[in-house]
């Protein structure tokens, strides 16, 4: 019978799935919408308030009311993307779990509490290395391997670019 290439056994926690979830990412599509008319409402609230509040019209009073509601609008929405990020984060990984990872010649294979998956490396659209993480983006779901799973950062680097060298090379 043959081995795998190599096996990895770690733990686990709802903090790994959070910096998954904190990673920078572009905001796209709809989300990027929001937040615009969100931070344009915010702004354009300025135009219910008191005129005694704000004085006349494009005064300097009128400009710091628009900026303050803008920040107040902005911090709203920075507060909702983090309890959106963390409540994405506990639903990936509610509670810590033991995870075993094997890297074959052509899958990867996880199983995490007695739940086995199986990746082939054509399935893998982005593999991201982090200073403590390698994340492997098997849509729909995301392998998450820290660096206490290897000796040292060195290991993981080498573990993160093998696996995303070979599913660059098994993509058409």
């Amino acid at each position: 019978m043959t081995q795998p290439l190599l096996t990895l056994s770690y733990a686990l926690t709802p903090a790994d799935a959070l910096a998954y979830e904190s990673l920078p990412r572009e905001m796209i599509g709809w989300r990027k919408w929001a937040l615009l008319i969100w931070l344009g409402a915010s702004g354009g609230s300025v135009a219910f308030l008191p005129p005694d509040w704000v004085g006349p019209e494009w005064s300097w009073r009128f400009w710091l009311a628009a900026l303050v509601l803008i920040a107040v609008g902005y911090g709203l929405a920075t507060a909702a993307m983090t309890l959106a990020a963390r409540w994405r984060a506990r639903r990936r990984a509610p509670a810590p779990a033991s995870v075993r990872l094997e890297q074959w010649g052509d899958h990867l294979a996880v199983d995490r509490d007695g739940h086995k998956s199986f990746a082939a490396y054509e399935t893998i659209a982005a593999v991201t290395i982090t200073d403590a993480y390698v994340f492997i983006d098997v849509p729909p779901e995301v392998i998450l391997v820290p660096i206490r799973a290897f000796a040292d950062r060195a290991e993981m680097v080498a573990f993160g670019e093998d696996v995303d060298r070979r599913s660059s090379e098994s993509q058409p």
